[in-house]
Protein backbone atom coordinates (compact mmCIF):
# COMPACT_ATOMS: atom_id res chain seq x y z
CA UNK A 1 0.00 0.00 0.00
CA UNK A 2 1.14 3.53 -0.65
CA UNK A 3 0.68 6.00 2.11
CA UNK A 4 -1.00 8.86 1.44
CA UNK A 5 -1.54 10.66 4.79
CA UNK A 6 -0.91 10.52 8.43
CA UNK A 7 -3.20 12.24 10.36
CA UNK A 8 -3.81 12.67 14.05
CA UNK A 9 -6.24 9.47 14.63
CA UNK A 10 -6.14 7.53 11.37
CA UNK A 11 -3.23 6.89 8.89
CA UNK A 12 -4.85 7.03 4.65
CA UNK A 13 -3.47 4.80 2.40
CA UNK A 14 -4.25 3.51 -1.24
CA UNK A 15 -4.36 0.04 -1.90
CA UNK A 16 -3.25 -1.87 -5.09
CA UNK A 17 -6.76 -2.50 -5.65
CA UNK A 18 -7.47 1.13 -5.92
CA UNK A 19 -9.25 1.51 -2.88
CA UNK A 20 -8.26 3.44 0.21
CA UNK A 21 -7.48 2.16 3.55
CA UNK A 22 -8.27 3.38 6.78
CA UNK A 23 -5.73 2.77 9.69
CA UNK A 24 -6.97 3.73 13.34
CA UNK A 25 -4.23 4.93 15.73
CA UNK A 26 -4.41 4.92 19.49
CA UNK A 27 -3.53 8.63 19.52
CA UNK A 28 -6.23 10.99 21.14
CA UNK A 29 -6.50 15.07 20.68
CA UNK A 30 -7.61 17.19 23.46
CA UNK A 31 -6.65 20.82 24.92
CA UNK A 32 -4.75 21.57 27.78
CA UNK A 33 -4.53 17.69 28.69
CA UNK A 34 -7.94 17.06 28.55
CA UNK A 35 -9.14 14.49 26.09
CA UNK A 36 -11.34 16.03 23.37
CA UNK A 37 -11.98 14.66 20.22
CA UNK A 38 -13.08 18.20 18.72
CA UNK A 39 -9.26 19.38 19.52
CA UNK A 40 -6.74 19.59 16.72
CA UNK A 41 -3.84 18.45 18.76
CA UNK A 42 -2.65 14.99 20.05
CA UNK A 43 -1.82 15.33 23.81
CA UNK A 44 -0.86 10.89 24.11
CA UNK A 45 -2.13 7.20 23.84
CA UNK A 46 -5.06 5.60 25.05
CA UNK A 47 -4.34 1.65 24.53
CA UNK A 48 -7.32 0.12 22.95
CA UNK A 49 -8.69 3.42 21.59
CA UNK A 50 -7.81 2.77 17.96
CA UNK A 51 -9.37 -0.82 18.06
CA UNK A 52 -12.30 0.97 19.77
CA UNK A 53 -12.81 3.65 17.15
CA UNK A 54 -12.92 1.36 14.65
CA UNK A 55 -15.03 -1.66 15.67
CA UNK A 56 -17.48 1.53 16.33
CA UNK A 57 -17.43 2.58 12.89
CA UNK A 58 -17.92 -0.46 11.65
CA UNK A 59 -20.93 -0.71 13.66
CA UNK A 60 -22.23 2.65 12.73
CA UNK A 61 -22.04 2.31 9.25
CA UNK A 62 -23.46 -0.66 8.47
CA UNK A 63 -26.33 0.56 10.62
CA UNK A 64 -26.32 3.75 8.07
CA UNK A 65 -26.50 1.02 5.33
CA UNK A 66 -29.24 -1.08 6.47
CA UNK A 67 -31.28 2.51 6.75
CA UNK A 68 -30.29 2.99 2.87
CA UNK A 69 -28.02 6.15 4.14
CA UNK A 70 -24.71 6.06 1.44
CA UNK A 71 -21.33 5.97 2.70
CA UNK A 72 -17.88 5.39 1.48
CA UNK A 73 -17.68 2.20 3.36
CA UNK A 74 -16.87 -0.98 1.51
CA UNK A 75 -15.52 -3.69 4.65
CA UNK A 76 -13.18 -4.33 7.75
CA UNK A 77 -9.64 -4.99 6.55
CA UNK A 78 -9.57 -8.34 7.48
CA UNK A 79 -11.92 -9.40 5.30
CA UNK A 80 -9.32 -8.00 2.35
CA UNK A 81 -6.33 -9.86 3.97
CA UNK A 82 -5.02 -6.67 5.17
CA UNK A 83 -4.78 -5.57 9.32
CA UNK A 84 -6.99 -5.77 12.25
CA UNK A 85 -6.97 -2.02 12.38
CA UNK A 86 -8.19 -1.09 9.12
CA UNK A 87 -11.32 -0.39 7.36
CA UNK A 88 -11.22 -0.48 3.22
CA UNK A 89 -13.42 2.78 1.72
CA UNK A 90 -14.26 4.03 -1.60
CA UNK A 91 -11.55 6.92 -2.85
CA UNK A 92 -13.75 9.92 -2.11
CA UNK A 93 -12.82 13.46 -3.03
CA UNK A 94 -13.16 15.86 0.58
CA UNK A 95 -15.05 18.89 0.43
CA UNK A 96 -13.48 19.27 3.71
CA UNK A 97 -16.23 20.21 5.76
CA UNK A 98 -17.01 18.86 9.33
CA UNK A 99 -20.88 19.06 9.10
CA UNK A 100 -22.77 19.03 13.03
CA UNK A 101 -25.96 18.08 14.02
CA UNK A 102 -26.71 19.30 17.56
CA UNK A 103 -29.48 17.30 19.43
CA UNK A 104 -28.65 19.69 22.81
CA UNK A 105 -26.64 22.64 23.28
CA UNK A 106 -23.18 21.42 24.78
CA UNK A 107 -19.58 22.31 24.17
CA UNK A 108 -18.11 25.16 21.48
CA UNK A 109 -21.74 25.89 20.98
CA UNK A 110 -22.80 27.21 24.63
CA UNK A 111 -19.10 29.05 24.09
CA UNK A 112 -19.96 30.77 21.42
CA UNK A 113 -23.56 31.44 22.56
CA UNK A 114 -24.19 31.07 26.35
CA UNK A 115 -26.01 34.94 25.99
CA UNK A 116 -28.88 32.91 24.62
CA UNK A 117 -28.58 29.39 25.33
CA UNK A 118 -27.64 27.03 28.71
CA UNK A 119 -25.95 24.11 28.69
CA UNK A 120 -28.50 21.00 27.85
CA UNK A 121 -30.97 22.99 26.07
CA UNK A 122 -33.02 20.59 23.34
CA UNK A 123 -31.98 21.92 19.99
CA UNK A 124 -33.77 21.20 17.38
CA UNK A 125 -31.67 19.02 15.32
CA UNK A 126 -29.49 22.16 14.14
CA UNK A 127 -27.17 21.70 11.19
CA UNK A 128 -23.87 23.42 11.70
CA UNK A 129 -20.65 23.67 8.78
CA UNK A 130 -17.19 24.54 9.49
CA UNK A 131 -14.06 24.19 7.72
CA UNK A 132 -11.50 21.56 8.54
CA UNK A 133 -8.73 23.97 8.51
CA UNK A 134 -6.57 23.79 11.87
CA UNK A 135 -4.52 26.94 11.37
CA UNK A 136 -7.74 28.96 11.57
CA UNK A 137 -9.58 26.76 14.22
CA UNK A 138 -12.20 25.30 12.25
CA UNK A 139 -14.04 28.31 11.65
CA UNK A 140 -17.84 28.06 11.14
CA UNK A 141 -19.33 28.79 7.61
CA UNK A 142 -22.42 29.93 6.32
CA UNK A 143 -24.82 28.28 3.90
CA UNK A 144 -24.44 31.21 1.34
CA UNK A 145 -21.01 31.35 1.73
CA UNK A 146 -20.38 27.77 1.15
CA UNK A 147 -21.72 27.80 -2.43
CA UNK A 148 -20.41 31.32 -3.12
CA UNK A 149 -17.14 30.54 -2.62
CA UNK A 150 -17.30 27.45 -4.41
CA UNK A 151 -16.55 25.37 -1.77
CA UNK A 152 -20.40 23.04 -2.75
CA UNK A 153 -23.15 23.35 -4.82
CA UNK A 154 -26.52 24.71 -3.15
CA UNK A 155 -27.51 21.35 -4.00
CA UNK A 156 -24.55 19.63 -1.89
CA UNK A 157 -25.11 21.78 1.06
CA UNK A 158 -29.24 20.80 0.80
CA UNK A 159 -28.38 16.83 0.33
CA UNK A 160 -25.76 17.11 3.82
CA UNK A 161 -28.04 18.96 5.80
CA UNK A 162 -31.23 16.32 5.41
CA UNK A 163 -28.47 13.37 5.21
CA UNK A 164 -26.73 14.64 8.28
CA UNK A 165 -30.67 15.09 10.02
CA UNK A 166 -31.78 11.95 9.14
CA UNK A 167 -28.31 10.07 9.63
CA UNK A 168 -28.59 11.07 12.96
CA UNK A 169 -32.31 10.66 13.67
CA UNK A 170 -31.20 6.84 13.72
CA UNK A 171 -27.95 6.77 15.57
CA UNK A 172 -29.91 8.56 18.18
CA UNK A 173 -32.96 6.06 17.92
CA UNK A 174 -30.35 3.52 18.29
CA UNK A 175 -28.20 4.78 21.45
CA UNK A 176 -31.69 5.30 22.72
CA UNK A 177 -32.94 1.78 22.71
CA UNK A 178 -29.55 1.07 24.59
CA UNK A 179 -30.08 3.85 27.24
CA UNK A 180 -27.45 6.33 26.22
CA UNK A 181 -28.57 9.87 24.79
CA UNK A 182 -26.86 11.05 21.51
CA UNK A 183 -25.75 15.08 22.41
CA UNK A 184 -24.22 16.26 19.57
CA UNK A 185 -22.36 14.14 16.03
CA UNK A 186 -20.00 15.64 13.33
CA UNK A 187 -20.22 13.97 9.86
CA UNK A 188 -17.77 14.26 6.97
CA UNK A 189 -18.81 14.12 3.26
CA UNK A 190 -16.96 13.67 -0.04
CA UNK A 191 -18.30 12.76 -3.36
CA UNK A 192 -17.83 9.06 -4.64
CA UNK A 193 -18.56 9.05 -8.12
CA UNK A 194 -20.99 12.43 -8.45
CA UNK A 195 -22.67 11.33 -5.47
CA UNK A 196 -22.28 13.08 -1.93
CA UNK A 197 -22.27 10.82 0.62
CA UNK A 198 -21.34 10.32 4.39
CA UNK A 199 -17.27 9.42 4.55
CA UNK A 200 -14.06 8.95 6.93
CA UNK A 201 -15.50 7.75 9.91
CA UNK A 202 -18.94 7.56 12.41
CA UNK A 203 -17.17 6.54 15.86
CA UNK A 204 -17.27 7.87 19.37
CA UNK A 205 -14.39 10.72 18.13
CA UNK A 206 -17.32 12.06 16.09
CA UNK A 207 -20.08 12.42 18.58
CA UNK A 208 -20.79 13.42 21.97
CA UNK A 209 -22.99 10.03 23.43
CA UNK A 210 -24.32 11.16 27.55
CA UNK A 211 -25.14 8.03 30.01
CA UNK A 212 -26.21 9.33 33.14
CA UNK A 213 -25.24 12.66 32.75
CA UNK A 214 -21.85 11.84 32.05
CA UNK A 215 -19.97 11.95 28.71
CA UNK A 216 -18.62 8.64 27.33
CA UNK A 217 -14.90 8.25 26.10
CA UNK A 218 -14.94 6.40 23.08
CA UNK A 219 -13.28 3.10 25.33
CA UNK A 220 -16.62 3.42 27.45
CA UNK A 221 -18.88 4.11 24.76
CA UNK A 222 -17.06 0.93 22.80
CA UNK A 223 -18.38 -1.23 26.09
CA UNK A 224 -22.04 0.14 25.63
CA UNK A 225 -22.36 -1.14 22.52
CA UNK A 226 -20.48 -4.28 22.53
CA UNK A 227 -20.88 -5.36 26.15
CA UNK A 228 -17.57 -5.90 26.73
CA UNK A 229 -14.55 -3.80 27.78
CA UNK A 230 -11.13 -3.30 25.61
CA UNK A 231 -8.17 -4.06 28.03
Amino acid sequence: MKKLYTGKTKDVFLNADGNIVLRFKDSVTGTDGVVDSGANEVIGEIAGKGLASLRTTIYFFDLLKAAGIPTHYIGPGREFGLSDDTIVVKQARSYHLEVICREKAWGSFVRRYGKYVEQGRVLPSLVEFTLKDDQRGDPLITEDALVALGIVSAEAVEYMKRTAKEATAVIKQHLAEKGLELIDIKYEFGEVGGQTVIIDEVSGDSMRVVKQGKVLLQKELFAELFGEALE
